[in-house]
């Protein structure tokens, strides 16, 4: 089974090779019919001039006789070849054969090749460049390629040896597209590798798994989105391990006080009478309650829950929180004042949610409050937010801790219990609905002063 980086580069060698072959064919074929044209037309030049001085010849002694001894020297194209050597000269030499009007063979400057018999007959002939004398046609005059229709011997050697060279710097060009592809398919491969492992390694349930993120293209964004949902995966699975251990660790308490008292009961040590069965029966409201609240924040973590958006007026909701709570006032001599703004304007959420938000954190004022103490509730708009303030007079709360009262099952003071300092679960329950919301919820305390808890809501 051939690896993601070696089907790369085969496709690249495919592709390579193709165009190399082809761009070598092209190449080829327009140099030498470019060569072969540029040829035929200087001989068809030369033809041309040498058709002039023979016609000169003609005129003088009005006949051909002798006229071998003109064109049998050596014959060069162009004046350019003034100045060389004999040998070269020759080895330069155009071909020339000389014909009268019937195609006859009077002159052949190239010894030892056949020609038709003695004869240029029919359309090579016509090929010919016509010598006139009286507006009649008394010779032909043929120049190298116009005789054979193909390039001599020095030529077609120069022509290969363009070739050689075209096909030698191809297979060189071949050879360092092929070493740039390997490395360019290595940083296509490469990428998908590490994300093929990291996916094999998820699906061993290592979640910590990440790749690198290098560039900004559609693989990088693949990787990116790769390590967030990585991230999400983890995030969710400390989640699920956690909230499975907290609420084993919450459960435990009460299960624990009910089979203690019901062995007891069994036992015969305790009675079965009111108070030892009311005694368990709190323990099976606590139970509950803890059973509901981690249901609540289950579903709101994981996104499940769902809202009934409506339009609130937020004084109207907080007036009936409060009305709850007065008992609590008068019981625990504690003071409850709201110094909400009248005018305030509407949100939009789930009544029955965000009237469970402030009473939790309402409840958690209560809690925290000694008698003689006071809870203010306060308003104001910030951009386009509508801002409560809850404010109570307790002992306050450390700057560490603030972000900490969030958490689930989290307690400032982990001596209170579950009966009197609650579950550890209302501000986290109350976080997680203020976000469905949109909203944010935070902490400011001072110790020995108080604390103030933040909730803001967008307006509609």
């Amino acid at each position: 089974m051939l690896r993601l980086r070696s089907k790369i580069l085969l496709a690249f060698f495919i592709v390579i090779l193709t165009g190399t072959l082809l761009m070598v064919g092209f190449i080829n074929f327009t140099t030498r019919s470019g060569y072969e044209k540029f040829i035929q037309q200087k001989d068809v030049d030369f033809a041309e001039n040498i058709s002039e001085v023979l016609k000169e010849y003609y005129l003088l002694n009005n006949s051909w006789d002798g006229v071998g001894s003109v064109l049998g020297l050596p014959q060069q194209r162009g004046s350019q070849m003034r100045g060389m050597n004999s040998s070269r000269m020759k080895s330069m030499m155009t071909r020339i054969v000389l014909t009268d009007q019937k195609g006859r063979i009077l002159v052949n400057t190239a010894p030892g090749t056949e020609l038709d018999r003695g004869y240029f007959r029919g359309e090579h002939l016509d090929s010919g460049t016509e010598i006139f004398v009286d507006n009649k046609i008394v010779a032909y005059v043929f120049a190298g390629t116009m005789i054979y229709r193909h390039l001599s011997e020095n030529e077609e050697s120069y022509i290969n040896k363009t070739t050689i060279i075209i096909i030698s710097l191809s297979i060189f060009i071949l050879f360092v597209s092929i070493i740039f592809s390997w490395f360019f398919a290595g940083k296509l491969a490469n990428p998908v590798s590490a994300l093929s492992r990291a996916v094999s390694s998820i699906q061993k349930g290592d979640y910590s798994e990440r790749v690198p993120v290098q560039g900004h293209d559609e693989l990088a964004q693949l990787s990116e989105s790769f390590n967030n949902m990585a991230q999400s995966l983890e995030n969710n699975d400390q989640w699920r391990k956690q909230i499975i251990a907290d609420s084993a660790h919450e459960l435990r308490t009460p299960v624990s006080l009910i089979q203690g008292n019901l062995e007891m009961i069994l036992d015969g040590v305790y009675k079965a009478d009111r108070e030892h069965i009311q005694n368990i029966y709190d323990e099976t409201v606590v139970l509950s309650r803890l059973i509901k609240e981690l249901q609540e924040l289950s579903s709101a973590e994981s996104g499940s829950m769902s809202l009934n958006l409506e339009e609130l007026d937020l004084n109207i909701l907080i007036e009936n929180v409060i009305s709850v709570f007065r008992a609590g006032e008068v019981k625990g001599k504690i003071t409850l004042r709201s110094s909400i703004d009248e005018d305030l304007p509407s949100v939009s959420g789930d009544y029955q949610k965000l009237k469970q938000v402030f009473a939790n954190v309402l409840a958690n004022a209560f809690r925290h409050t000694p008698q003689g103490g006071s809870i203010e509730i306060f308003s104001d708009i910030s951009q386009d937010n509508i801002l409560i303030e809850i404010r109570d007079t307790g002992s306050g709360i450390d700057k560490e801790d603030l972000e900490k009262v969030f958490e689930r099952f989290y307690r400032t003071d982990s001596s209170r219990n579950r009966n009197h300092g609650g579950s550890g679960l209302g501000l986290a329950i109350s976080r997680e609905i203020v976000k469905l919301h949109n909203g944010k919820i935070y902490a400011y305390s001072e110790i020995n002063k108080g604390t103030s808890i933040f909730i803001s809501l967008p307006i509609i």
